[in-house]
Order: C-alpha cells, then sequence, then structure tokens
C-alpha cells in the first residue's frame, strides 16, 4: 500500500467526518464498541489526518500515539496539534513499524486491514498491531464490510458512496466518496469475516467480536428511521474487537 493516495486527503478525510454515515453510523459505533478508555494509553495505526487520535485524548485516554506511512496525512496532523495542543504523538512509519513504539493498552486500526492485498499482507498486518499490544489488550478496528453490497453500484448513493469491485474473496474494490466537499476514491480489497479471523487468531488475538451497525439517536431524529433502513442492511463498514492472548 503506497502513501501516495493519502498524501493530499487530509482535509478532504477531516471534512467526511461531517457526512451522515461517519457522524452518525461509524464513531457512535465505534465508540460504543471501544467502551471505557480513560487513562488508557492508545496506538492509532494508520490515524490518517488525526481525526480519531485527537477524539481518543478528548474522550480521556492517557499516552496517544498516531501512526500513518503518510507524510501528508502525518503534517496535518502535526499542524493541528501546534495549533491545538493535546499531547498527542504522531509518527511517519508503515504499520509493520509499530512495535517499535512500545506496548499499549489499546491498539486502534481504523480503515486499514482493507487495504491488505493479500492474505499473506492480512496477515502480516494482523501481527504487527498484536507485537504494539500489551497481553489482554484490547484491537479496535473498522473495516470494509464483508457484506458489503456490490452487486447494486447505486446502493449506497444516497449516503454519498459509490462501491464498485468484485465479489469473490480478496477481489479489487474502489470506495467512492461522492459528498460535496469530500470527494476522493481509495482502492481496497474486498476480504470475507472468515479471512480476517483466521488472519486475527493466526496473529494471537481472541474473543473476536462483530458489532451490530448502530445510528446514533441524533442521526435518527434528524433523517428519519427511512433514510437509515438499506444502509443498515448492508453497512459499508464493520466495527471489531479482539483481544491480545
Amino acid at each position: 500500500m503506497g502513501s501516495d493516495q493519502f498524501d493530499a486527503l487530509a482535509k478532504v478525510i477531516e471534512a467526511s467526518a461531517e457526512t451522515p454515515i461517519r457522524k452518525y453510523f461509524e464513531e457512535f459505533t465505534f465508540f460504543n464498541a471501544l467502551g471505557h478508555i480513560s487513562g488508557r494509553s492508545v496506538l492509532d495505526v494508520a490515524c490518517g489526518s488525526g481525526l480519531y487520535t485527537r477524539r481518543f485524548k478528548r474522550r480521556g485516554a492517557g499516552r496517544v500515539v498516531g501512526l500513518d506511512v503518510s507524510k501528508g496525512m502525518i503534517e496535518y496532523a502535526r499542524k493541528v496539534e501546534r495549533e491545538d495542543p493535546l499531547g498527542i504523538e504522531y509518527v511517519v512509519q508503515d504499520a509493520a513499524a509499530a512495535g517499535k513504539l512500545g506496548t499499549f493498552d489499546i491498539v486502534t486500526a481504523t480503515y486499514l486491514l482493507h487495504y491488505a492485498s493479500s492474505k499473506e499482507q492480512m496477515h502480516a498486518m494482523c501481527a504487527t498491531l498484536r507485537s504494539a499490544l500489551a497481553p489482554g489488550g484490547l484491537l479496535a478496528s473498522i473495516c470494509m464490510s464483508p457484506g458489503i453490497q456490490l452487486t447494486q453500484p447505486e446502493y449506497y448513493r444516497r449516503y454519498g458512496l459509490e462501491v464498485q469491485g468484485g465479489v469473490q474473496d480478496g477481489d479489487e474494490a474502489l470506495l467512492i466518496s461522492t459528498s460535496p466537499g469530500a470527494e476522493f476514491t481509495i482502492t481496497v480489497y474486498h476480504w470475507k469475516k472468515a479471512t480476517y479471523e483466521a488472519a486475527l487468531q493466526a496473529a494471537g488475538f481472541r474473543d473476536i467480536v462483530w458489532f451490530k451497525p448502530e445510528i446514533a439517536p441524533e442521526g435518527m431524529t434528524t433523517l428519519g428511521e427511512e433514510y437509515w433502513q438499506a444502509y443498515l442492511q448492508h453497512p459499508h463498514a464493520d466495527v471489531f474487537t479482539c483481544r491480545a492472548a
């Protein structure tokens, strides 16, 4: 996974945080899964612009480190840190170096594992995430959903998103954000749930939990149940947690 497709995306990614599926589904479901983080050390792998990294610190986390391979993303995150200091460390490194930063209570990987272009790379990513966790530590991740709707290109257009790609395990796919001011296209890979779980277990993780997608009450009130019905049947992303054995 090269950094070139991400270097120019920092401001766009920040803008996308205000889209309904990220604001009302993703953030709400992810933090419900993450649970209590006050005082805990957190390594945010593939932190991008630092969006979640800052959220962890504001929710009371102790040491917080953001790691990303993209210099452009980290430069943006550091700029935000200089303007509004929270005490976050940012490191430009490939995810493969995560274990060199010490061990953490929590490791997060938001939109990381679906960049694995092979099962071997998926296994390597999971091993790296495990190396950065203390025994019993928590990995919390968001990935492209194994159950994503790929046969109807228009399925997510209502939500400012298009998805194009094959339905087989390991097929390449495109995630296309069409929300005004937050347009981008990234290349990812479609993996089955069993493939994710096999890689996690081989790396030394246990107690894998996939969380039911939820919508924040504000999102239900603002947009209504009918708006969310199709999305909840086939969310484009899933949240899971597991523990380091």
